[in-house]
Order: C-alpha cells, then structure tokens, then sequence
C-alpha cells in the first residue's frame, strides 16, 4: 500500500475535525512550498540518497574534537 493509499484510508475512517485538521495542516504546507527560498529543493534526493546523507552528517559533522583547541 502506497503512502497515499494509506492516508486515504485512515481518512475514510477519521472524525471530521481530525479530517479538518489535516486538510487546514495540507493547505498551510501547500501554501508554504510556494513560497519558502528552499522550496525548490524539496523532494531532489531519493530516499536512499537522503539515508546515505543523513548517514555521512551523524558520521562527519558530528564529532567534536575537545583537543582541538
């Protein structure tokens, strides 16, 4: 079952003021994306492309060398 395909179905079966919720949290997000400067980087990685990045910073940039200075 795709991403979609589940949301679908949780909102088929969701109260009306969670389906609400989400649709006023959809049209902030939508209307947002539009506008933001890094906008037009959304969604350029693949998802393995993004763990291997995410991977290389816990990794690299995230040590700290106390002898350093």
């Amino acid at each position: 079952m795709t991403n979609r395909e589940e949301l679908i179905q949780e909102l088929e079966q969701a109260p009306d003021d969670i389906v609400q919720s989400v649709l006023d949290f959809f049209h902030r997000v939508k209307a947002t994306r539009k506008t933001h400067p890094l906008a037009k980087f959304a969604g350029i990685l693949s998802d393995v492309e993004a763990q291997e990045l995410k991977r290389a910073i816990a990794v690299e940039c995230r040590q700290v060398d106390v002898n350093e200075w």
